[in-house]
């Protein structure tokens, strides 16, 4: 009885988890960071050293949760821009490149903090089952009890596997295939404001801040659809629509790249039941994704209805993919041997497989090694779909 009784009692918050405490650790991150930084600024540009303030981000946001990770991103902000970023020791900014990086910080930093906040999440949701589950064994016979034990014992054990999976895929994301966009622009903006640049390398330059700068918005949004799938906040609102009108929109959306891409749909596809937005996006990841690997050559989508189902195939023209990774290219951050880190962020797939199977369809990779990939999605279809008849005046 008395084992019980201890099992009933919920676990109160441990001390150090108090907000009290927490503001502290905040605090102390701050300044430990803004000190660290002072000489990272002899081997680095101020504004490249300030990603050392993630950290501490990252650090405020498991242990304590998504608004004291949220006030540690912006007192990070103010003291990055009071201490290191020119002029120092005001909160004014002289130069636009120093706008652009402190606004970039801010935004990384909020990210870091809200997927923190989702490996605590899960942190917790795993120990209220685990305690869950000891409730419901009290009564069995003891067989029972280690039977229940030993299941909660592994689901916990996944959830921490997964917490430890997500932080390691988001500091590779800040360290790397964020960092690298951010310190091209902020290379371009320091150039741009040197003397004597002629006026071709200015428009190059240019170019180069707003190429980096698109690259920079789309893994973010990247990250943001891979964060809200992975919480369940990304649901459909599904309505009938058009495999050709979404195709075509998928198709625009390469813009100078969509001579790359052939279109070959039957005639007459029936309509589906989907959110149109979610599938243009899915259909345009896979695009993008073939146009990168094809070299050059043109890529194929295609369309046929079966009995109970609509089926696009995506086809490249690259070098295909190794049996044993067929599943693996939908796990974020998967990058295939022969392709550079610069190439992708290694979200799409991931993406795509995420925004079809809330809609209630599945894709899959076909490959064979040196004749390319195809890309499969598999959407129902409810009661033989056909295309709506135009609306005619009623007859009497």
């Amino acid at each position: 009885m008395t084992r019980s009784s201890e099992i009933d009692i919920p676990a109160g918050p441990r001390r150090w988890e108090s907000a009290d405490v927490g503001l502290l650790a905040a605090t102390a991150c701050v300044v430990l960071c803004t000190a660290v930084v002072y000489p990272l600024r002899t081997i680095a540009p101020p504004v490249s050293a300030g990603v050392v303030y993630v950290l501490g981000v990252l650090i405020v946001s498991t242990y304590w949760g998504l608004w004291l990770g949220l006030f540690t991103s912006v007192a990070s902000a103010l003291a990055f821009n009071f201490f290191h970023i020119p002029p120092e020791g005001t909160l004014d900014v002289a130069k636009g490149e120093n706008w652009v990086a402190l606004v970039l910080f801010l935004a990384v930093a909020t990210i870091a903090s809200s997927l923190a906040e989702q490996s605590r999440a899960r942190a917790r949701e795993a120990e209220h089952r685990r305690r869950q589950a000891n409730l419901a064994v009290q009564a069995a016979f003891a067989l029972l009890l280690d039977r229940e034990r030993l299941q909660a014992a592994t689901i916990e054990t996944q959830a921490l596997r997964r917490s430890d999976e997500v932080k390691t895929t988001l500091l590779r994301a800040v360290s790397h295939d964020l960092r690298s966009p951010l310190t091209a622009i902020m290379a371009a903006g320091e150039a741009l404001g040197g003397e004597g640049i002629s006026e071709s390398d200015r428009r190059a330059l240019a170019a180069a801040v707003s190429a980096e700068s698109t690259r920079l918005s789309s893994l973010v949004d990247k990250l943001l659809d891979l964060s809200r799938l992975e919480a369940g906040q990304a649901q459909p609102r599904p309505d009938w629509c058009s495999i050709e009108e979404v195709v075509a929109a998928a198709v625009d959306d390469l813009r100078e790249r969509r001579d790359l891409v052939r279109v070959s749909l039957d005639s007459d596809l029936p309509f589906v039941r989907a959110d149109a937005a979610q599938l243009e996006r899915a259909i345009a990841n896979l695009l993008e994704n073939a146009v990168r690997f094809s070299g050059g050559k043109e890529a194929l989508v295609k369309a046929r209805a079966l009995e109970d189902r609509v089926v696009i195939r995506v086809v490249d023209r690259g070098p295909g993919i190794p049996p044993e990774d067929l599943d693996a290219v939908f796990e974020p951050f998967y990058q295939r041997a022969e392709e550079r880190p610069q190439e992708g962020s290694g979200l799409g797939l991931a993406i795509v497989r995420g925004l079809v199977e809330v809609n209630g369809g599945h894709v899959w990779a076909e490959s064979v090694p040196g004749q390319g990939t195809t890309f499969v999605i598999e959407l129902p279809l409810e009661k033989r779909a056909v295309r709506p008849l135009p609306l005619t005046q009623e007859a009497g």
